[in-house]
This record gives C-alpha cells, sequence and structure tokens, in this order.
C-alpha cells in the first residue's frame, strides 16, 4: 500500500499505520475495502480468504474466479496460497509474496519466466543460503537441530535443501525431526506437543537450532524455547523478527518489507496499464537485517563477537511474553 501510495496509485492513507498496529489482516483488508484510499483501485471486501480458516471453501475462490470476473488481480501471500491459484484454471492476474521459493513449489517455471501468462510471483532464489551462511559463520555449529513437516512443500518453505547443501560445503551434522502440520483449528493442541516432543530431544542433541517457517504461534515460543534455554542452544529464527521478539536469539531477516513492497506496487502498477504478469520481472533481491534479543543471549551466555555487535540492525532487551 505504501508503494502504491508512492507512485500515485493510492492517495488516502490516513490512520493506515494504526489499523496495520492490529496485526489483523482481515481488519486491515476491510479497512482499505471501506476507506476512499483510491480513486483507481478497488479494494474488494468479500475478495479476502484465508486458507486457515476451517470454512474455506477453495474451490468456490476458483469458481468465484471464474463466473463473477470481478477481480482484476489476486494479491497471494505464501506457497500454500501461490500454489492452489497458479495451478488452477482462471484468468484472473494473481501476484504471489512470500512463498519460500516458487519455483521449487511448482508455482512459476522459472526466476526469468513464469511460465504463465497471468501469474507473477517475487523471487530471491538464494535468501535463506544467505540467511543460513551468516548463522553458520556467527555460531560454528557441529549439530544443527530442525524440526519440520516431512513433505515436499515443507522442505522448500523450510530451505531444507540449502541446509543440506551448507552442511556438506561445510561439515557439519543436521539432527531433524518431522512433525504433522495442523490442517484445522483442533489439530493444533497434537502439533504443539509434537513440536514440543521434537524440541525436547533436539536441545539435548545440538549445539544450535534452526526455527524454520511453521505454523507456531509467536505467543508459543517462550515456552516451547525452554529447553533450549536450559541447555544453552543458540536459536536462530528463520521467520524474522517476531520470533527473535518471542524469544529466538537471532535472526538474519530476508524480508525487507519496504523495498519488496516498492517493487511488487510497481510491477502491479504495470499489470493495471495492461501488462501481462509473465512479462515483468520477477527477481529482487533483500538487503539483509540483523536482530538480535539480548535477553535471550543472557539466558544462555551466548558470548557475542564484536564483529557482530558493531552489524546489528536491531535488538531486544526482553522476551515478549515470558
Amino acid at each position: 500500500m505504501r508503494g502504491l501510495e508512492e507512485i500515485g496509485w493510492v492517495n488516502n492513507l490516513k490512520w493506515f499505520n494504526r489499523i496495520v498496529a492490529s496485526g489483523d489482516s482481515r481488519a486491515i483488508w476491510r479497512w482499505l475495502a471501506n476507506e476512499e484510499v483510491s480513486p483507481y483501485v478497488e479494494f474488494v471486501e468479500d475478495a479476502f480468504y484465508n486458507l486457515r480458516d476451517a470454512d474455506v471453501d477453495r474451490e468456490g475462490i476458483i469458481e468465484r474466479l471464474n463466473s463473477r470476473k470481478d477481480i482484476d488481480i489476486m494479491l497471494v501471500m505464501g506457497a500454500e496460497a501461490g500454489i492452489l491459484l497458479s495451478n488452477a484454471q482462471h484468468d484472473t492476474n494473481i501476484f504471489v509474496f512470500a512463498a519460500s521459493n516458487a519455483v521449487r513449489s511448482g508455482i512459476i517455471d522459472s526466476v526469468e519466466d513464469s511460465g504463465k501468462d497471468k501469474v507473477w510471483a517475487h523471487m530471491d532464489e538464494q535468501r535463506f543460503e544467505r540467511q543460513i551462511k551468516a548463522f553458520y559463520d556467527i555460531v560454528q555449529f557441529k549439530k544443527l537441530g530442525m524440526v519440520y513437516e516431512d513433505s515436499d512443500n515443507a522442505r522448500v518453505y523450510s530451505a531444507v535443501n540449502e541446509v543440506e547443501k551448507l552442511a556438506e560445503e561445510n561439515g557439519f551434522e543436521i539432527v531433524r525431526y518431522h512433525v504433522r502440520e495442523p490442517r484445522s483449528p483442533e489439530e493444533y493442541p497434537r502439533y504443539y506437543q509434537e513440536v514440543q516432543d521434537a524440541y525436547n530431544k533436539l536441545a539435548k542433541e545440538v549445539d544450535a537450532v534452526y526455527v524454520t517457517i511453521a505454523s507456531l504461534e509467536s505467543e508459543k515460543l517462550p515456552h516451547l524455547f525452554q529447553p533450549f534455554y536450559e541447555n544453552k542452544i543458540p536459536i536462530f529464527s528463520q521467520l524474522g523478527d517476531i520470533e527473535v521478539q518471542h524469544g529466538a536469539l537471532i535472526t538474519v531477516s530476508v524480508m525487507d518489507e519496504v523495498n519488496i513492497g516498492r517493487f511488487g506496487a510497481d510491477n502491479i502498477s504495470k499489470c493495471l496499464l495492461g501488462a501481462k504478469p509473465r512479462q515483468l520481472e520477477q527477481s529482487f533481491q533483500s538487503a539483509p537485517v540483523i536482530i538480535l534479543n539480548s535477553e535471550v543471549a543472557k539466558k544462555i551466555d551466548f558470548k557475542l563477537p564484536f564483529e557482530l555487535l558493531i552489524v546489528v540492525d536491531k535488538a531486544y532487551k526482553d522476551i515478549e511474553g515470558l
């Protein structure tokens, strides 16, 4: 939205930051739909869908795109939603953000060419390689722990291939446990118990852990991470800032939301002026941002190298929720 504002497609975002601060994406969308934010773009109130809602009708979304034809562009967040809409039969332009690797997920054919006229996906194909290498350079671990679902899709968004490549190059061992991610709200208790059991085991077997992108609510992290605190295990977050705020030691954030937003807005504006998504540039590399939790460092007696201290971009002094 800020990117669209900068280039003139949106001209009234007064109070927008206040609603964004709620962290509720449905509320943000409702606000955009009901405020006069643009003379050019309409945000359709009933065109917001969350695939994690128990009653979401996936086939109904595709049916709407084919029958009502009232949507010109769908903003799509994450690999699961990208896979659903990029592989379905419809003629709506889709712009996919926040998919770990849109090529390996099967959303697009390649960085250079999505392979589908109506499909575009943001790509930063080496972001997790840069992130994991930075973690290794900081900690120099011998055994790295990971917990993720043993499925093709989860291996992509958990950057398993990237970790395996770095392990082969640097000679460290990966200790891994598999869990089943929840498919409905009723499955969350089982899922969290599986994650906790895996963390309890890992804390006694590794000298660092890589917390991969998963269905973890940030408020639950301080409790889930207790075994790592007790055993002095550095916790590195793949997801980023919010997990460091809630108890991970460090992240190298590879999601520069401001400039990715500008990049996406520029491409969306070109589509609104007639370009096909397939014709647009998809690759944009984010500058790394190092975020640290100094309270976690104290808890695990982690001595921060001076070289790291002088390049930290942001530091939390306590653990949210603990």
